[in-house]
């Protein structure tokens, strides 16, 4: 126990002399912050904890609002807070690239399918497309919706599909219809029932689209074909987070798992699991594991059948505010409210890496 003790006091202070150097911009980020395994408790905790009162400083932290993987799962584009942007190498080492947006304010992100661009979504009524080396803007292109919530590729090239809200001629914000930009051409989606989106996921075999909405509903929608969109399932109340697990689809609903058979339009499974809502959710490209984050300060790894808890990720004792897994399945990525992102390796739920991505980013910094 006491060289246990040693390990992560010397970690803390690793971690403390770190961030001064980046405040001081003579960045050099840790491949390696800090390493952790799951313990054989009742719910173990797999964790890495630093001093807090080595952390006391002024120095201006933004949270991570959004994070997506690659592709090729080699890099992960990091949104914190809405203005500033930056592309990190998964395998460690200094951003490749990192730029504040002053002019206007950032919502989400999406990468291209071919990972040779990247899509920022704004609350300005545009979707910009920059090139990940540099995150300079390449063009942008006029959205139907004035805040853009979400946006997913839709697997073709200089394609995607979002949704947010519109403005009316009061001047007052309504929910707009998921918008398809395709061959440099805006449409509305067509016959898709008039409700409240709140959120959309993409089954990557067949493209299928599934839309949650603030009523329960969860609608199913075929992009590039003549057939109607149908109502999948409906549950009580609105659906916080979608995610396709192979042909079956996860939806959550005030801290509820409905797992949903999408070839009998009914859900077959819930599982009450957090008295929290369960804004974002991954699941392992075997689809016997899940990710989820509940508003805390860790990350759930739960039996994707069963639903039982097998262990939870907490890396230095900061609010979960968002969670991505990499496409290969190897790394799982979680973003806080204090500005940094965890790597940790899905295999043996050590971690990686700890990048200060949110920490002591303004535009007077990045002159």
């Amino acid at each position: 126990m006491p060289a246990i003790i040693s390990v992560a006091k010397s970690a803390c202070v690793l971690f403390t002399g770190i961030a001064a150097v980046f405040s001081a911009l003579q960045i050099d980020y840790p491949t390696a912050i800090a390493n952790a395994t799951a313990t054989a408790t009742a719910i173990p905790t797999s964790s890495a904890t630093f001093n807090t009162e080595l952390q006391k400083s002024s120095r201006l932290t933004l949270k991570i609002s959004q994070i997506r993987f690659s592709p090729d799962s080699k890099s992960l584009a990091v949104l914190s807070g809405d203005r500033h942007l930056s592309n990190w190498p998964v395998a460690g080492g200094n951003p490749t690239a990192s730029t504040f947006i002053a002019s206007i304010p950032l919502t989400c992100l999406e990468w291209t399918s071919t990972g040779e661009s990247l899509y920022v979504g704004t609350s300005k009524s545009q979707v910009l497309f920059c090139d990940p080396k540099t995150l300079d803007i390449n063009f942008r292109i006029h959205s139907e919706n004035e805040i853009v919530h979400q946006i997913n590729n839709v697997g073709q090239p200089e394609s995607l599909l979002s949704f947010g809200n519109s403005v009316n001629s009061l001047g007052k914000l309504i929910q707009g219809t998921p918008t398809l930009w395709h061959n440099d051409i805006h449409s509305s989606l067509k016959n898709i029932p008039d409700l409240h989106y709140t959120c959309m996921s993409r089954q990557q075999d067949t493209g299928l689209f599934a839309f949650g909405s603030s009523t329960g509903e969860i609608i199913l929608v075929d992009l590039f074909s003549n057939t109607e969109p149908i109502i999948l399932a409906k549950v009580e109340s609105s659906i916080d987070c979608l995610k396709w697990s192979g042909k079956n689809l996860i939806a959550t609903s005030e801290g509820t798992l409905h797992l949903i058979d999408s070839s009998k339009n009914q859900a077959i499974k819930s599982l009450q699991v957090s008295a929290k809502p369960i804004r974002h959710i991954e699941i392992s490209n075997d689809e016997k594991t899940l990710f989820m984050a509940a508003g805390s300060e860790t990350v759930q790894v739960r039996d994707a059948v069963s639903g039982n808890i097998i262990c939870k990720l907490a890396s230095i004792n900061e609010m979960v505010s968002t969670i991505a897994l990499s496409p290969d399945g190897k790394t799982l990525a979680v973003g806080t409210c204090q500005g940094h992102v965890t790597f940790w390796d899905t295999s043996d739920f050590q971690i990686k890496s700890i990048i200060p991505a949110g920490i002591n980013l303004t535009p007077e910094s990045l002159k």
